[in-house]
């Protein structure tokens, strides 16, 4: 396959031409002929709780017999330090008006607050210090997925305005949450690109020295943008896959990433090949023969790793990998076609102002000498790597679970100052009210049984007084909690409702849902997604690299030193992000996009240098193929690996503690897989276990690899 792909790629100038031709015509047409986007991308339910979750069906039940409940809650809080004024109640009947009235912002259901509801209910608007109050919004539509609803918050903090002297207004609750959220990454794509593109441009200069061959790896990550924005857009619009906003932001630095890296591994082959063979075409074919089965095993590991997402339960996991992978898939077509066809096409001038051909690393380069340590040592260095590893991993310990999405802001915003206003009077609970349902026969009377139940649970501070539904089938109450709603404490909490709730009412029909219990479902949710994920990637992995290294026992150390330094990233984010730094914690999803990314990422570069091992050790033998394939391999995969990592740096540049704990963690991951991992335990380990490694069958060996083997078993045997 591989040598038909040299001939369709490099055979002659003409079908070179034809390559190049065909994809930049895909990436100028494509585009013209389907949805941009940003017309076709959703928030991907971020916060929506697996399908079957109990609150999933509370938020059923609640839309279904209380239509006054529908639409996202936005928290209007109006605060003044000395105490409510006249005018200050002026101002909640102003804007209460605003929203119950012929002129109010689209999408709006009106208005609760201390003006529309009667004095007991008016109570709980009210803070027990009298300095503030909180007018309750609903806003129909969905957050981030529809411009009108951001339309709409914006119109709703324009009447109610920023407060005058010392009052202050503010809006909040999951409504501004979620606008604020949007608001915060309308430009950072745009920094984001720009950033990925400069950083990348400055690293492949400094590696390739020559203008035009920089260039045309971006070149070709552009096509492939270009093309898979179009390809994707299609089939959003078709209702094929869904287009999650965050996966959207993250495809820019996976392409550039993954789709440089590709070509690095093509290019450098190339300029390899070229000692030996000075007519490009010739050495652009034996440079895709000999690179070509890797490259595609690493590009196959990553879209078979993002597809594994399709199996989680949680909405944003599910539908967060297929564009990624059809974007990977087609960066990978573009590297191993675009970009080696544009290379022989441009001939001598793509090296200017260097030399086509470059000196083979021998013995004395950098990695001639760390290879040189590793075949000396390979004890000591597995040992001593494996430490360092190992104490990162100890970071771990850390780890705190945070399911807050303000708390994810690292810029100041109006959501933000309004949850601050609200924990200052308020209960913290009262941002997110628990919402219990109770169904069946008399609801009021076991409505108001469970809330005596739930009364006496630790932690909870208020419980309202039960609301009838219309068909008087079903009856409604909150449960108010004295801490943060979105707080491990408060979901482990919420476990106990539930069971006090059901022990109260055994036979009957309760519900327990709201935010606290939605966060609650998609923990749980999260980690049988990450568990079943974990699974399923290490068997497509281990099949992938079985069918490649045509061993077992080699993939399994491949997958065990990789899953090492999964955990030794993880533990050095949380250690230096959350224990360090003192963010509130590291929300799930960090856990899961690293598994995916980092392993898949991570076995790129061991399959590469796995591969060279498998080939050098084939003509050369042990130790001598694993020295030289280490040494040909360094540059290249180091190279690569700073590529990665800074592109997924730039992350951190991001408005969310969430991005920039991902950023991190996918940097340092990569750098350890690509110095410690690669650079030394791997080949340490294959060192060690000698040819055994190649079990249950070992690679053809010529002439050379045998006689090499035989001196070794000798030299062995005399030892003993």
């Amino acid at each position: 396959m591989m040598t038909a792909l040299g001939k369709l790629v490099a055979q002659s100038r003409t079908r070179a031409l034809l390559v190049v031709g065909i994809w930049i015509l895909l990436a100028g047409i494509l585009p013209r002929l389907t949805p941009t986007i940003d017309e076709v991308k959703e928030d991907g339910g971020s916060n929506a709780a697996p399908a079957g979750a109990e609150s999933a069906a509370a938020r059923d039940l609640l839309v279904q017999k209380f239509p006054d409940q529908q639409g996202v809650p936005a928290i209007i809080v109006i605060r003044n330090p000395g105490g409510l004024q006249p005018a200050d109640q002026a101002e909640v009947k102003r804007i209460s008006d605003a929203m119950t009235g012929p002129d109010a912002p689209p999408g709006v259901a009106g208005a609760v607050s201390t003006t529309t509801v009667p004095a007991p209910a008016a109570q709980a608007l009210l803070s027990e210090d009298g300095t503030t109050t909180m007018i309750l919004v609903p806003i129909e539509g969905i957050p981030s997925n529809d411009e009108r609803f951001s339309e709409t918050v914006k119109k709703i903090r324009e009447i109610a305005g920023p407060g005058q002297g010392a009052t202050e207004i503010r809006l909040t609750g999951p409504a501004g949450i979620a606008t604020d959220a949007t608001e915060v990454f309308r430009n950072a794509d745009f920094v984001l690109l720009g950033l990925t593109v400069l950083l990348v441009l400055i690293i492949l200069l400094l590696i390739y020295r020559s203008p035009l061959l920089a260039l045309i790896p971006l070149l070709g990550v552009g096509v492939a943008m270009q093309v898979t924005n179009a390809v994707g857009a299609a089939l959003a619009e078709a209702g094929i896959i869904k287009i999650d906003s965050s996966a959207a932001s993250i495809m820019t630095v996976l392409l550039f990433g993954a789709g440089t890296d590709y070509a690095l591994f093509v290019l450098m082959r190339f300029r390899e090949e070229l000692a030996d063979t000075p007519d490009r075409y010739t050495a652009m074919r034996a440079a895709l023969r000999k690179v070509g089965e890797p490259v595609i095993s690493s590009g196959g590991t990553v879209v078979l790793a993002l597809l594994t997402l399709l199996l989680a339960t949680v909405p944003s996991t599910r539908e967060f990998g297929s564009f990624l992978a059809l974007g990977v898939f087609f960066v990978l077509l573009i590297s191993l076609t675009f970009v080696p066809a544009a290379v022989v096409l441009l001939g001598r001038a793509a090296f200017w102002p260097m030399k086509q051909a470059q000196r083979v690393p021998d013995e004395r380069s950098l990695w001639g000498r760390v290879s040189g340590l590793v075949l000396r040592r390979p004890g000591m260095v597995a040992a001593g790597t494996a430490t360092m590893l190992g104490a990162l991993a100890l970071g771990f310990l850390t780890y705190t679970p945070n399911a807050n999405l303000v708390s994810d802001f690292r810029g100041d915003t109006d959501s933000l100052r309004g949850q601050q206003m609200l924990y200052q009077a308020f209960p913290a609970g009262q941002l997110a009210p628990t919402t219990v349902l109770v169904s069946g026969a008399d609801p009021s009377t076991r409505a108001t049984a469970v809330g005596e139940a739930i009364r006496g649970v630790d932690g909870v501070s208020r419980v309202g007084q039960p609301i009838l539904s219309a068909d008087g089938q079903t009856a409604r109450f909150q449960v108010v909690y004295a801490d943060d709603p979105y707080g491990t404490p408060a979901l482990d909490r919420t476990e106990r409702v539930r069971e006090v709730a059901r022990a109260a009412l055994p036979d009957g029909t309760v519900l327990v849902g709201g935010e606290s219990a939605n966060a609650l479902d998609n923990r749980r949710g999260n980690m049988r997604d990450f568990l079943v994920v974990a699974a399923a990637m290490a068997v497509l992995i281990m099949v992938v690299l079985v069918l490649l290294l045509r061993a077992v026992l080699a993939p399994l150390v491949l997958l065990a030193t990789t899953a090492l330094s999964l955990l030794s990233a993880l533990g050095a984010t949380s250690l230096t992000w959350v224990a360090l730094a003192g963010q509130s914690g590291t929300n799930d999803r960090v856990l899961l996009y690293c598994l995916i990314f980092l392993v898949a990422l991570g076995v790129d570069y061991n399959i590469l240098l796995a591969s060279r091992i498998r080939e050098e050790t084939a003509e050369h033998g042990f130790p001598k193929g694993i020295g030289i394939a280490l040494t040909r391999t360094g540059g290249v995969i180091t190279s690569a690996g700073l590529i990665l990592a800074a592109t997924f740096a730039v992350l951190m540049t991001q408005p969310l503690n969430t991005l920039l704990q991902f950023g991190f963690a996918m940097a340092v991951g990569i750098l350890l897989d690509t110095f410690l991992i690669r650079g030394a335990l791997v080949p340490a380990l294959f060192r060690l276990i000698g040819p055994r490694i190649w079990a249950p069958g070992r690679p053809p060996a010529g002439p050379a690899a045998q006689v090499a083997e035989g001196a070794e078993a000798a030299q062995v045997a005399e030892a003993r």
